[in-house]
C-alpha cells in the first residue's frame, strides 16, 4: 500500500459541515469520503476521456475501503494482512496491499484462493468474499491484485449488491 500523504486546503464552514454530515451518514472518516470523491471524480475523468473500454462483465464501482486479506494458500501464515479496496463489482474487486506481503498470484494456478473482509459504507457488520486472485500490478510502494468472487455467502453477496445498486 502506498504511503499517505496529507493535503490540507481551505473551505467554507457549508461545505465542511456538508462533509461531515456525509461522513457520519456513511460511518466513514471525512478524510475517507473526501479521498473516494476524488477517486471518483478522477475515474470519471479517465472515463470520459475515453483511455480505456471497460471489458468486465460487471462495472465496476471505485471505493476506498479498508480490509483485511487472508491468504488460503499460506498453510504456515494464518495471519491477516491489511489492504484497501480499490474498486468493486458483483464480479470481484481491486485491492491493494503492502510490497512486503507474500500473496502467491499465478495466473495459470486454479488454488489462488484468499478471503477479504471489509465494510460497506452503509452496512452493520464486515462482510466476508471468497476470491480467486486473477491478476498483480506492483509498484515500488504496493501489489495491486484484480481478483474474482468465487463462493460467498449469500449475505455478503446480498449486502454487496445492495450497496452497487
Amino acid at each position: 500500500m502506498s504511503k499517505d500523504v496529507t493535503i490540507c486546503f481551505r473551505t467554507s464552514a457549508e461545505i465542511r459541515n456538508s462533509l461531515q454530515k456525509v461522513a457520519d451518514a456513511e460511518r466513514q472518516t471525512m478524510s475517507a469520503v473526501i479521498d473516494n470523491m476524488l477517486y471518483q471524480y478522477l475515474s470519471v475523468k479517465k472515463v470520459l476521456q475515453n483511455i480505456e473500454k471497460e471489458r468486465r462483465q460487471y462495472i465496476r464501482r471505485p471505493v476506498s475501503l479498508p480490509a483485511l486479506v487472508m491468504d488460503k494458500n499460506d498453510e504456515e501464515n494464518k495471519a491477516l494482512q491489511t489492504g484497501k479496496v480499490l474498486d468493486i463489482s458483483l464480479g470481484g474487486l481491486l485491492i491493494s496491499i503492502p510490497r512486503g506481503y507474500k500473496l502467491d498470484v499465478a495466473e495459470d494456478s486454479e488454488t489462488n484462493e484468499c478471503d477479504i473482509i471489509f465494510t460497506l459504507p452503509e452496512a452493520l457488520q464486515p462482510i466476508t468474499m471468497k476470491c480467486k486472485t486473477q491478476r498483480k500490478f506492483e509498484s515500488e510502494k504496493d501489489v495491486q491484485i484484480g481478483a474474482e468472487f468465487v463462493d460467498s455467502d449469500f449475505h455478503s453477496y446480498q449486502t454487496l449488491q445492495k450497496h452497487l445498486m
